[in-house]
């Protein structure tokens, strides 16, 4: 179980902590972080700087036994106060989002995740939230913090195949309801409780969610729930919203790798400028498989008005 301990030091303990974790110093660029650390048993350490002085907060299974290093008296965070006052439900649940429907490149990308009760404290001490209001930095340094806490199933509609799927009269809507639905009863499959509630980010009707799905897809309906903008209610959609956003960053860190420049995302004029020079570099059929093809911007690219 995971768990998180806070202390308020002075200057002259900061320094031990420093010196003390010297040889496990991280990089965090977060508000108000001063340092930070990673132990061998996956204790997160971080030192706060605020008007009201210096707090460290150790967060991890054995994040007791590290603070008792520097308080004897130290005890677990266990007041309500520190769980997201908007998150409707703080118990065992799944719930699923996804990125990538607003950009000319990349997939699209859907993750459903089961997050029980006992970890809900620990998702907002490290800042768990909707991924879009969240930097990217911070997403690339908080997801690996919950990757490996809760079950989740990530799965990843690429371009080609979100092409083709247009191409079969599908339409983006009802890839991502086939998306969603194969993430939770993936995640459902992995779990003893087949009751726990189920919480999906509204994208569309529900009557027409369910249409896109009846007669092939076996839908889920038991302890199914939907609610626009869910990330920021509900702690398992917040938390498939940031591992999605995570694997989509490291698609396009992919994407750069392999080009050698930095790939736009959105659907802006910029991008269909990058888009332009990327076709000049690679040629259109190639660009084309980076793309979905059913966006405006890819008429751009065919020399066709919008």
């Amino acid at each position: 179980m995971a768990h998180s301990v806070t202390l308020k030091i002075n200057e002259d303990t900061f320094d031990k902590i420093k010196d003390f974790y010297s040889n496990n110093v991280t990089l965090d660029k977060g508000e108000y972080v001063v340092f930070s650390a990673k132990t061998i048993d996956d204790v997160i350490i971080k030192v706060y700087q605020s008007s009201k002085g210096l707090k460290v907060v150790f967060m991890g299974e054995k994040a007791l036994d590290e603070a008792h290093i520097w308080d004897e008296e130290a005890t677990i965070n266990l007041t309500q106060e520190k769980v997201k006052t908007s998150w409707k439900y703080l118990y065992d649940q799944i719930g699923s989002d996804e990125v990538g429907t607003g950009d000319f490149f990349g997939p699209i990308i859907v993750v459903a995740s089961f997050v029980s009760t006992d970890i809900i404290n620990y998702l907002k001490e490290i800042g768990v939230d909707d991924s879009k209001k969240i930097s990217d930095q911070k997403i690339m340094n908080t997801v690996p913090l919950i990757i490996d806490k809760v079950i989740y199933s990530k799965l990843q509609c690429s371009p080609l195949k979100y092409n083709e799927m247009i191409d079969k009269g599908y339409s983006m809507n009802a890839i991502k309801a086939i998306l969603h639905n194969e993430a939770l009863q993936n995640v459902l499959a992995k779990i003893p409780n087949k009751n726990v509630p189920i919480y999906i980010d509204q994208f569309c009707s529900i009557s027409n969610y369910y249409s896109y799905l009846e007669g092939k897809y076996n839908p889920l309906i038991n302890n199914v729930e939907f609610e626009t903008k869910g990330e920021s209610y509900y702690p398992s959609v917040a938390v498939s919203s940031m591992i999605a956003r995570y694997a989509f960053l490291q698609y396009f860190q992919e994407l750069k790798e392999k080009y050698q420049v930095e790939f736009y995302k959105g659907a802006s004029k910029k991008v269909d400028e990058f888009a332009k020079e990327l076709k000049n570099m690679i040629g259109l059929d190639e660009l084309s498989t980076l793309v979905k093809k059913n966006f405006k911007n890819y008429s751009y690219l065919l020399d066709e008005p919008k």
